[in-house]
């Protein structure tokens, strides 16, 4: 788990800086060297021996695209966020919470989802995993953020 502590916390430095106004392509470019470090975190301590490894990839891969949307676009609500600095009216606060809740409940159902196709294709052990991975390192990015962020009409 060491590992995935410290790839949590360069993902926190990396998220933070572009956390400011960032293109769509900069996005991609993070999101796509998370997506290598985080497979090289997965294929270290899931063992899929004496199982369809083919099919775990073939469903990982399917749900890391669908976590990059999702990604992408809590990226860009951070951006959002961190642009108001604390000084939000209300409803703008109301329209931010309105995007957060459903991307959190979208990023919990997908992960979700995916734990049971896995469970399915391999094994339940394998599946478990799974998810103990993901959640630990959406957590782990979830709970930086929050530490970071300053909390909406915040005084200076």
């Amino acid at each position: 788990m060491k590992k995935i502590t410290l790839f949590i916390a360069s993902l926190f430095f990396l998220t933070a800086s572009i956390a400011q106004e960032v293109s769509s392509e900069e996005i991609a470019m993070v999101q796509e060297i998370f997506g290598a470090e985080k497979r090289v975190i997965i294929e270290e301590n899931i063992d899929l021996t004496g199982v369809d490894s083919a099919a775990f990839w073939k469903l990982y891969d399917e749900y890391e695209k669908s976590r990059q949307e999702i990604g992408k676009e809590k990226l860009e609500l951070l951006q959002k966020y961190t642009n108001k600095k604390g000084a939000l009216t209300n409803q703008q606060a109301a329209d931010l919470l309105a995007q957060a809740i459903p991307l959190r409940t979208a990023e919990d159902k997908l992960i979700l989802n995916y734990t049971k196709r896995i469970g399915k294709a391999t094994n339940e052990i394998i599946s478990v995993q799974f998810y103990q991975i993901e959640h630990y390192i959406s957590d782990g990015i979830r709970f930086s953020i929050l530490n970071e962020i300053d909390f909406i009409q915040d005084k200076y």
